[in-house]
């Protein structure tokens, strides 16, 4: 996404009550040079009294930067559809205020996007962005039950946590495959156990709220159209290896959830550049599966792998840049050699896309 937001920061010193005293002291002595009745000099006059001047800024002017930065630009980024950007632009900021976890957080995903956009301050930016989620992050685990007052707040802060999550390169920035991997299933079990808290029990009461845009979804049903024949074949890999029903049952429940996402987003055909749905997989995953993954089972990476195509395909999008091609990577250089017919696609992908 190319980044529109070209106003610098605001920096520089602000008044100071001797600099203050100092334009009163001028402002005095112009006064009495204009008397021209009089004979006196002003000199050395008593410092003025100043009226609302205090030791520190009434306002904080680097969170209003990200304020600004995401109600005008990032937000934009998060959906092509109008009010659904709306929501985002203004009701999560509502939201914020009466729930600072979510403030914390859309600030924090701000300070990404102004990391990606002006790069010569990304080190300022990244500091910033992990010090508000680790703030919201605090502020969530705090949050004793979700009912009626709270979900919508808490159904925003896990959309937004996982934006986050898939953005924030600093983590990944220098490691290897394995820690890599590590890395990527901590934020599917971070992102899993945040949404859990907040979703299912609660879509009929979103349904009639503010929120409702967010629920609307393409209609993608079984069977799917559109998917890559490459894909597909995924369901050979699960019906040629030595696995258990619970393990073929989590499987192809898995693979279910990839072939929806192929054909919801009409990847390889269409690139993409809000990564809405790709954002939504992890957490849509049987327990089952992300506990096969944890184990490293190889089936179970390769479906990740797969995934990791969709997430490629949407590199265009600030929040996944190179993240797929990174998992793919990953997942390669963990399964061995006796698994390179099943990554061939995903690797072929990355190479020609």
């Amino acid at each position: 996404m190319q980044c529109q937001y070209l106003s610098p920061s605001v920096s520089g010193s602000r008044p100071t009550s001797a600099s203050l005293n100092g334009i009163a002291h001028v402002q005095a002595s112009n006064s009495g040079a204009s008397d021209v009745s009089s004979t006196a000099t002003i000199s050395n006059p008593s410092p003025l009294p100043l009226v609302g001047v205090h030791p520190r800024p009434l306002v904080d002017l680097d969170s209003i930067e990200l304020l600004h930065h995401w109600q005008t630009i990032t937000c934009t980024s998060l959906s092509p559809e109008l009010d659904q950007q709306d929501v985002w632009r203004t009701f999560a900021v509502k939201q914020g205020l009466s729930h600072p976890f979510v403030l914390y957080q859309l600030l924090a995903i701000a300070a990404l996007h102004l990391a990606t956009c002006r790069p010569e301050r990304q080190d300022e930016y990244t500091t910033r962005s992990t010090e508000l989620q680790n703030g919201a992050l605090s502020m969530f685990h705090q949050v004793e039950g979700t009912d009626e007052t709270n979900c919508i707040a808490m159904f925003l802060f896990s959309s937004l946590l996982g934006v986050h999550l898939f953005a924030d390169r600093a983590p990944i920035r220098g490691i290897g495959f394995s820690e890599y991997l590590d890395h990527s299933l901590r934020c599917v079990t971070l992102l899993r156990s945040v949404m859990k808290l907040s979703l299912k029990e609660f879509y009929p009461f979103f349904m009639d709220t503010e929120i409702k845009s967010l629920m609307r979804a393409p209609d993608a049903q079984p069977p799917y159209e559109g998917i890559p024949a490459e894909c597909r074949h995924l369901e050979d890999l699960i019906k040629e290896s030595d696995l258990g029903p619970s393990s073929v049952t989590a499987y192809n429940a898995a693979l279910d959830r990839l072939f929806w996402l192929f054909a919801l987003t009409e990847v390889p055909t269409v690139a993409r550049g809000t990564a809405r749905w790709p954002i939504g997989w992890p957490v849509q995953l049987p327990d089952e599966y992300i506990m096969l993954l944890n184990q490293r089972r190889p089936e179970a990476l390769i479906i990740l792998a797969y995934f990791g195509v969709v997430l490629h395909l949407y590199r265009e999008s600030w929040m996944i840049g190179d993240t797929g091609a990174s998992l793919i990577r990953a997942v390669n250089a963990q399964v061995g050699t006796f698994w390179d017919p099943w990554m061939a696609w995903p690797l072929q992908m990355i190479d020609s896309t």
